[in-house]
C-alpha cells in the first residue's frame, strides 16, 4: 500500500487516498504527537479495510509527517 496524496482538512484534520483503496477518504486527527484514523468516508460493502490496513495506514501517514517515532512508541507510555 501506499500513501497517493494527503492534505489538511478542517478542524485540525488531515484527508488521506491510498492506492489500495483509492474511492476511500482518510481522516486522521492527532493525539499525542502522533495521528490515527479518526474516520472514513467513500467505504463500500465489497472493500472494507481490515485491522492489519488501518495500521498500514497510520504508519504511512505518520512516516511521511515525522510523526512515526511518537507512533511507534505509542504503546510503550
Amino acid at each position: 500500500m501506499k500513501l497517493v496524496n494527503w492534505s489538511y482538512a478542517k478542524r485540525y484534520n488531515i484527508k488521506a487516498i491510498f492506492d489500495d483503496f483509492p474511492h476511500v477518504v482518510v481522516l486522521f486527527r492527532q493525539i499525542g504527537g502522533y495521528y490515527f484514523i479518526y474516520s472514513m468516508k467513500g467505504l463500500t460493502k465489497d472493500h472494507v479495510p481490515g485491522r492489519r490496513e488501518y495500521v498500514q495506514m497510520e504508519y504511512l501517514l505518520n512516516k511521511e509527517l515525522g510523526s512515526l517515532t511518537a507512533y511507534l512508541e505509542r504503546k510503550l507510555r
